[in-house]
């Protein structure tokens, strides 16, 4: 989400389906399921876009862990807030920030490499860097490596702060990340059904090559070029909740509980109730 703003939205699906298929030698299923990343043929090999690629698997893996260790209800982009509040990009600053409902919020500097986890004392500090920007409760340093042979993190030493959150901060952030999840229901490319996960309802948007087409088509702002079928054969459909409008007007508060996720073969649902499910 650096740089991209708050939140996917249906104007972004094209980058994201282009990083994803860019970085598709690291994402072979093989490797996959066998707890790493892959890497390219040695033809095709780049230390700079693998470099690119461990960051984003470290984001990945810190943000994944924020919900399961800390059980934080929504993560953002350090970059997103500071933008939000029109804070100047500029200094030292961890990668993302994390909201609990327990009127918590803290930082995480998260990094990805092939092997050593570099100086932890220097990721922690790293962390901690931007409590004079945006306050926070602690910070936690979340370092993944190994990733491309047996993924190995290291998430520990937060600096506890006794910093009190309010419901602002949240509510501002999240209204701006749910808006982006909202306008999948605003327009007519995408079919939307309704159903139940657990105790709560949640819409379904197909994601389909049919769709794709029908967007490149009456949409001037994207080249005319085919995707390939493959959307159809899996048939991905992006879950969101049912309560998507009024979070993206009103946002969560720090008494929304966090979704009890589901992870299953072919069905992801996180904390703040986003997912991905294919067939």
């Amino acid at each position: 989400m650096a740089g991209q703003g708050f939140a996917p939205r249906p104007s972004k699906l094209f980058r994201t389906l282009g990083m994803a298929l860019h970085y598709s030698y690291y994402l072979r299923r093989g490797s996959f399921y066998n707890n790493h990343f892959s890497q390219p043929p040695i033809g095709l090999s780049d230390p700079t876009e693998k470099g690119q690629f461990s960051n984003l698997a470290g984001k990945a893996i810190a943000d994944l862990l924020s919900k399961r260790i800390d059980n934080s209800l929504l993560t953002v982009n350090y970059e997103a807030e500071m933008r939000l509040r029109g804070i100047p990009l500029v200094g030292q600053r961890p990668d993302l920030l994390a909201y609990t409902s327990s009127s918590t919020r803290f930082a995480i500097e998260a990094k990805g490499y092939t092997n050593g986890t570099g100086d932890m004392t220097d990721h922690k500090i790293q962390a901690n860097s931007g409590n004079h920007i945006i306050p926070v409760n602690f910070s936690v340093a979340s370092v993944s490596y190994n990733i491309y042979n047996s993924i190995r993190c290291n998430y520990h030493d937060p600096f506890n702060e006794n910093v009190i959150i309010g419901d602002d901060d949240l509510i501002n952030i999240s209204k701006q990340y749910y808006s982006g999840f909202a306008e999948f229901l605003d327009n007519d490319y995408f079919e939307i059904g309704q159903r139940n996960y657990g105790e709560e309802s949640f819409y379904e948007v197909g994601l389909s090559y049919r769709q794709f087409r029908k967007m490149f088509k009456d949409n001037s702002r994207f080249p005319s070029f085919m995707f390939h079928e493959i959307f159809d054969i899996y048939r991905p459909r992006l879950i969101i909740p049912v309560d998507v409008i009024e979070y993206s007007k009103f946002g969560i508060t720090n008494q929304t509980k966090p979704f009890n996720y589901i992870q299953q073969k072919n069905l992801y649902i996180d904390n703040d109730r986003i997912g991905l499910t294919i067939e």
